[in-house]
């Protein structure tokens, strides 16, 4: 019987050791290698340490959003803590996940380009028309994102169809039993 070897028995020990390890695997230490793959199999420490590039895309148009005011930075991460938890619902799988992320990034771009947009006090005609593709182009995305996620959450529903004596019964749904539909077991 092989023992399973968890991150903290071969990984850091401590929050120290993990900032010595992630700097020299920032700096290029090969031998630090070993060590960073048995911390990152586990797939909250590879969100944390950098692994989900959808959040970093986020975070850099926040901070080039909001700049130094820590008040709209703060207040913008957690609308789209929100928009994300309200999109997501109580148990989104995997691929309603990602379309989700894709859905709260397209929002924070297209409404980035309206605000500078709108916050132009004058521009050329070619800025201006810059400024309105970039726009069509983000809306666009943003509205494939909704769609795609709308389509693959109408196709996870079950679907039944039953024929009796040439009546023919179609009921989309979650199928409950009738006795727990009254909350009697």
């Amino acid at each position: 019987m092989s023992k399973t070897v968890t991150p903290t028995q071969t990984g850091p020990k401590n929050h120290d050791e993990l900032l010595a390890l992630t700097d020299r695997a920032q700096q290029g230490d090969k031998t630090a290698l070993p060590a960073l793959r048995e911390l990152l199999k586990e797939p909250a420490l590879v969100d944390a340490l950098g692994g989900d590039l959808a959040k970093q895309a986020q975070l850099t148009l926040i901070n080039k959003f909001s700049g130094q005011n820590l008040l709209f930075k703060e207040s913008l991460t957690r609308k789209l803590d929100l928009l994300r938890d309200e999109l997501a619902g109580p148990n989104p799988t995997p691929l309603e996940r990602l379309l989700v992320e894709r859905i709260v990034a397209c929002w924070l771009h297209l409404h980035q380009l309206e605000t500078i947009y709108a916050g132009k006090e004058s521009m050329s005609l070619e800025l201006g028309s810059y400024y309105q593709r970039s726009i069509s182009s983000a809306q666009k995305r943003y509205l494939a994102a909704i769609k795609t996620l709308a389509l693959v959450r109408k196709l996870a529903v079950a679907v039944l169809q039953v024929n009796i004596a040439k009546k023919q019964v179609n009921v989309a749904g979650s199928c409950v039993a009738a006795d727990q539909d009254r909350g009697t077991p």
